[in-house]
């Protein structure tokens, strides 16, 4: 886990801690943003559909939020995202396929999540380059 980006990232320019956001004041967040954090903040689906684009975005942190997959459908737009952390979220198998479409997706943290082996081993192979711990 010591390559991981979300922990370097916190400390650089580009940074952006929105975990005590609620879903209406995901507008605020700047559209040049390399790393999200959403940690525990009391955010939906309604306010990752708020989120601006984020053209610049490498590691979104969304552990412990109250998104399905409907955000992830949104997230997928992010075509840069390197890293996600989605542990403890409501993500079915659908959502977790999306995963898929993210060319330069790295890693992704999925502890405490209901996705099935079938789905893990389909975005693995979508993504050779990817590590999935969960």
């Amino acid at each position: 886990m010591g390559d991981v980006l979300v922990f370097k990232l916190r400390e650089q320019a580009g940074y952006f801690d929105a975990t005590k956001f609620g879903d209406s004041e995901l507008l605020k967040v700047p559209d040049d943003v390399v790393s999200l954090s959403l940690e525990n903040a009391a955010i939906t689906d309604v306010g990752i559909s708020n989120l601006p684009f984020l053209y610049k975005v490498r590691c979104i942190d969304l552990d412990s939020t109250l998104i399905t997959d409907k955000s992830i459908e949104v997230i997928t737009e992010f075509k840069t995202l390197e890293e996600l952390w989605i542990e403890d979220v409501k993500i079915t198998d659908y959502g977790f396929k999306l995963l898929a479409l993210l060319p330069k997706l790295k890693y992704v943290s999925l502890w405490d999540t209901e996705v099935s082996d079938e789905a893990y081993y389909y975005v693995k192979e979508s993504l050779p380059h990817l590590t999935l711990e969960g």
